[in-house]
């Protein structure tokens, strides 16, 4: 839904504040955080590993926060100076345990002492998930600085858009015997050795789940890429042959 302004739970809930998906879709996700934290869940196939997605905030909680509504304070309060936040927390779990690394998103943050910097997400923004490693699924709570009772008062809804994730596991390289990268971490220069006895299939791809341009490496062959110009941070090599296909770890320094 494109409406960014009607704050009616009845014909807009769903309203996005941005006016429509990621680099203009018309599709994308909404989802509500209620009380019961094991149906905030986003379910992934098993040894997934989610790299991000975009977030923002929905018409209705956006308006709420800027304005203030029948059961919400406007953010920042009447000076400005209120340091107000509203936040989402994102938990990986495998196999029914937790990971122990937790990834947290603020949809509004006024907490500044400059209240030039005080901001409630409008844009889609890219939200870094790789840290959790493999998942089958994600589970998210919200926080906010306007409570009563011990409930929130602000609208726990986000957007939810282009969720990237590879779908089998992700180990590293020195664990695979098809193919050889090094040195890991790489700094100027990387080097991809096949050592399998036919012609291998290479994409590299960064966090946000852009892919450099793919690539045939051919059987018993090694190939070195100047890694000068990368981004430091953590990437993907995801090799395939008739036999198998696998997805592989590499930092950048």
């Amino acid at each position: 839904m494109n409406d960014t302004i009607n704050t009616s739970y009845a014909t807009n809930e769903l309203g996005c504040i941005a006016g429509k998906g990621f680099n203009q879709s018309t599709i994308y996700g909404v989802a509500y955080v209620g009380s019961n934290e094991k149906a905030n869940r986003i379910r992934l196939a098993p040894g997934s590993m989610p790299l991000g997605f975009y977030i923002t905030n929905t018409t209705i909680a956006y308006r709420s926060m800027q304005n203030g509504d029948a059961f919400a304070k406007k953010f920042g309060g009447a000076t400005g100076n209120d340091p107000d936040f509203f936040k989402l927390h994102l938990t990986g779990w495998y196999n029914g345990v937790p990971k122990p690394d937790t990834v947290e998103i603020y949809l509004a943050d006024f907490r500044d002492s400059n209240n030039a910097n005080d901001y409630i997400l409008k844009e889609w923004t890219w939200v870094n998930t790789s840290l959790l490693g493999m998942c089958d699924s994600l589970t998210y709570t919200m926080s906010s600085s306007d409570t009563a009772f011990g409930f929130i008062n602000t609208p726990t809804y986000f957007c939810i858009d282009n969720l990237s994730f590879f779908g089998n596991a992700v180990d590293q390289m020195e664990e695979n015997n098809q193919l050889l990268a090094y040195p890991s971490p790489c700094s100027n220069q990387l080097h991809l050795a096949n050592n399998e006895e036919q012609d291998m299939s290479i994409r590299i791809y960064n966090i946000h789940g852009q892919q450099f341009a793919p690539f045939i490496l051919e059987k018993n062959q090694t190939f070195s890429l100047n890694t000068s110009n990368w981004s430091p941070g953590v990437y993907f090599i995801q090799s395939s042959t008739s036999k198998q296909q696998s997805t592989f770890k590499l930092i950048k320094q």
